[in-house]
């Protein structure tokens, strides 16, 4: 075989081995669809079913590995505690090497990185537009301390540039020593390494490693949770080197500090655990402890949070190639933030807040949808007001 697929091949006969089908209840796609290959037992039974030459790579197939939201919510109730989002990776990447059909709806998702290093189809000049009053912030090698690195999705969609606002916000308040990239910051390559694009990842990487490195910085802050976990796992070495914070550390921290103060604020949210910050990179605690330093908010959790958080269904390519089963999934996530009488379901992930406002739109909810940082500087305004 072209490419390693001995990580998937391994736990695709693991599972074989075991077949108990734990994982079929707690996937939010087999819930969609009730069909037995979208669940991880039956994707891991096309894994080896391939591997083995008895199927062909064909549509059908790529479409079944297309299917997973890499949420890891199964492998929380597997038996054999299985890796099983690593394994439809790897199989991913497999597929893209050995030259099976890309998914349509991906195509141009993948050329825009290719061209345009984002995959939003949007030149590099449009990154900075969130911050035309931050022009002084642009990041300055050997004499920037930390760099607040925003992300694709952050700063190229102007329905969520009040996230990176809201965050610089308070960096400023804070008298942090921050810059930016603006035009110069590329993509983290999260989205061309979910699905399974591994040379697209691995230059995007190595340049975007190069011009964050030739700053000098001591620490970098992100707001978004695919960025934080790339940046922090999927590149070998920077993580050794500077300190990668997600944003929701970051305000833990200027919590703990005291330099975090903020206004009373009487309202009731609800927290929804990003795929990407919970179970894959362990981030829980910091952003309910910034949350429960707010006088006056109450927080109250769904019956899914923590390890059993549902995805929003925005992830890992689904939402482009299944908007339908996107859709679904991101409702039956609010209908849960709504039984818990919240007014408001606070998260620190632009594809979560993205899809969770589609979903409150289309079904006319009272539910607002926050970013973190957003309801913060909001309290601290009230606490400088006050």
């Amino acid at each position: 075989m072209a490419t390693d697929i001995s990580k998937a091949l391994d736990v695709a006969k693991l599972c074989l081995q075991c077949r108990c089908g734990c994982c079929k209840d707690d996937c939010p796609m087999y819930s969609a669809m009730l069909e037995e290959t979208i669940s991880p037992r039956g994707r891991n039974a096309v894994i080896n079913a391939v591997s083995r030459g008895i199927v062909d790579p064909d549509e059908r197939v790529v479409r079944i590995a297309y299917s997973c939201l890499l949420c890891r919510r199964d492998e929380m109730v597997c038996s054999a505690q299985l890796k099983n989002a690593d394994a439809t990776e790897a199989f991913r990447a497999y597929l893209v090497e050995t030259g099976a059909p890309l998914l349509r709806e991906h195509e141009v998702m993948v050329k825009s990185l290719e061209n345009y290093g984002n995959p939003w189809q949007a030149p590099k000049s449009a990154r900075k537009r969130w911050a035309k009053e931050l022009g002084h912030r642009k990041a300055v090698p050997g004499k920037t301390d930390i760099l607040f690195y925003v992300g694709c999705t952050f700063s190229l969609d102007s329905s969520l540039h009040e996230g990176p606002r809201a965050l610089a916000s308070i960096m400023e308040k804070a008298h942090e020593n921050y810059g930016l990239l603006l035009e110069d910051e590329m993509c983290c390559g999260s989205t061309a390494k979910r699905t399974g694009h591994t040379a697209l990842f691995n230059g995007l990487m190595k340049e975007n490693e190069k011009r964050i490195r030739s700053l000098h910085v001591s620490k970098i802050v992100t707001g978004c949770a695919g960025c934080f976990k790339t940046l922090k796992q999927d590149y070998p070495t920077l993580s050794k080197d500077v300190q990668i914070l997600h944003s929701t550390e970051y305000l833990a921290s200027l919590v703990d500090s005291g330099r975090l103060k903020l206004g009373r604020t009487h309202i009731t949210v609800t927290y929804h655990d990003p795929c990407h910050l919970g179970r894959h990179t362990g981030v829980y605690d910091p952003p309910r402890k910034v949350l429960m330093s707010i006088p006056g908010l109450r927080l109250v959790e769904m019956k899914s949070s923590k390890d059993f958080s549902r995805c929003c269904g925005g992830g890992a390519g689904v939402k482009t190639a299944y908007p339908e089963l996107s859709r679904k999934a991101a409702i039956a996530r609010l209908k849960e933030a709504e039984e818990t009488g919240a007014q408001c379901i606070v998260t620190t992930c632009p594809f979560c807040v993205q899809t969770l406002r589609m979903a409150a739109e289309e079904t006319h909810s009272k539910m607002e949808v926050l970013e973190l940082s957003v309801l913060v500087d909001r309290a601290f305004r009230s606490k400088a007001g006050g």
